[in-house]
This record gives C-alpha cells, structure tokens and sequence, in this order.
C-alpha cells in the first residue's frame, strides 16, 4: 500500500464528520494483494464496526503488528476491526447469537441493582477488581482468561499456560498514578504479562498528559514487562478528541468501547464462572458507561 492511498484512510477518528465511506476502502484495495486487503475484498473489514470482539481478530491485530503506517495505527485503535457476520435469515435467535443471550446469567436479564446512584470510576474498577479476583484460583483464571479474549489480549497466552492471575485496582505507580486496573499473570516458564486498563467511564473524563507514557513506563522498568508480554487498553464510552491525541503519543496503547467490551465478554464468559451478582454488577456498568 502506497503512503498516500494510506493517508486517505487515515481521518481524525474524533471527527465524526468525516465523509470516509467503506467504498473508498475498497477503492484502495483494487491495486493490492497483502492479507488485509484480502479482508477488505471480502467484505471482511469495516470502518469504525460494531467493537464485538472475535477471535478473528486475533488476525487483525497480528497484521498490525507487523506495521507501522496508518492502517496499523487505526487497528491498534480499536477503529478498524473485523466486522460482525451476521445471519439474519435466522431471525431474532440472530440478534442472540450477537449478543450471547443464550446466557443464563447474562447482563441484560438482570435488572440495575442500585440504578438510582452514579459510581465514580475508582468504586467502579474496584468493583470489576473484586469479582474478576476471586478467591478460588480456578474461577479467577477463568474470569480473567475471558477478559483477556474479549480484550483481544490472548495472543499474549493460552488458556492452559496462565498461572498465578492477580487482579489490582488503583494500582499505584512510581510517579504517584494509578493504573485503574492491572492484571498479572505467570506462564510455566514463569515469564510475567500484565494488562494494564485505564477505564473512562463518561463524559468530561478524558485521558490526562502524562498518564499513558507514565503506565507504560512503570510496566517497563519496575516490573520488567517488555511490550510483547503486556497489553495497554484505554476504554471509554466514546473516543473523544482527547484521548485520541494521546493515544496518538502513545501508539502501544488501544481502545476499546465500553459496551463492546462487555458484549464481547457475555460472548466468552461461561455461567459456571459466574454469578447473579457479578451479572448484576455489569449491568450497572453497562447503564453507568453508555
């Protein structure tokens, strides 16, 4: 791909006036023949889709890896991702197919507990904190492993190869910051990942200066992680024009919508690892975060 025909596809994702259109992928895509645009010729690849995240995607994310132009910068933002087949012919079961509402205990059929109270963000990454750090060993590898697939994190470790799982809120940094959410892990060889989440749960709530670098700083040095054993998530609601500046400056980091975070979830977490108490805690971050 030429840097100019890159260049075409690479608006400020904060504007939502863009006139960008699917079509002009496909126009872009007439004169190549690298796996991407394989992809975009097969209707595969869309613009700013539904953030429902598949295993798929895993392909995705390997191919912007590999790269350091436009494409990969708008992968690793979250902006460019596979897009959701759906078979509508089925009828409603596919909209449960989308959603996972086959679930016993999924979000949507429980009702808000406390929807009468705004959580700040602090009380809400420590709720996720307590029930994704369970006291049984088994259950809080199993929540966490379906976080790290909803997160599109599993190409860090498998299932089988993660040991030891600690799950940290406000979890403190050399620099007096927070990292909102920070999970750990071992592999058998003992080799450490992290995942590190800054959470943004509405509006007015924009990354700050010096945030993100500080984070991945202190993943880097204190805990000797190196970049191909950790993931950095921004999740908000929305993209605001903020945030995208600084993950412009920091361009290990991604992002994620909130509720295509928790769709995804639904998607891989399984009812004997949960509970009506988990399933009612994210409904409650699903009203406070849309």
């Amino acid at each position: 791909m030429k840097k100019a025909e890159l260049e075409r596809i690479a608006i400020p994702l904060g504007n939502a006036s863009s006139t960008f259109s699917a079509a002009d992928l496909h126009l872009i895509a007439d004169s190549c023949s690298d796996p991407l645009t394989r992809a975009i010729r097969n209707n595969a690849l869309g613009w700013r889709s539904p953030d429902w995240s598949d295993e798929t995607c895993q392909v995705l994310m390997r191919i912007g890896d590999g790269r350091s132009d436009s494409v990969a910068v708008a992968i690793r933002r979250g902006t460019l991702r596979f897009v959701e087949r759906v078979d509508w012919s089925l009828g409603l079961s596919a909209i449960g197919s989308v959603f996972a509402l086959h679930r016993r205990l999924h979000l949507f059929r429980s009702e808000t507990p406390v929807g009468w109270v705004e959580f700040t963000e602090p009380q809400l990454t420590k709720g996720l904190a307590h029930f994704l750090d369970a006291p049984d060993p088994t259950l809080r590898k199993e929540r966490v492993c379906a976080l790290l697939k909803a997160l599109g994190a599993m190409k860090l470790s498998n299932d089988n190869d993660i040991n030891s799982v600690k799950v940290t809120a406000e979890a403190p940094t050399s620099k007096r910051k927070r990292i909102d959410l920070l999970i750990e892990w071992q592999d058998s060889m003992k080799e450490s990942y992290a995942v590190a989440i800054e959470a943004k749960l509405g509006r007015g709530h924009d990354v700050t200066p010096g945030q993100l670098p500080s984070y991945r700083e202190y993943l880097d040095k204190k805990m000797a992680i190196p970049s191909e054993r950790r993931w950095l998530v921004v999740v908000s609601p929305r993209l605001t024009r903020r945030t995208d500046q600084s993950l412009q400056r920091n361009q290990e980091w991604r992002w994620m919508e909130w509720h295509g975070l928790l769709v995804a979830y639904e998607r891989f977490l399984r009812d004997e690892h949960d509970n009506p108490e988990y399933a009612g805690f994210r409904r409650t971050l699903w009203d406070q975060t849309g």
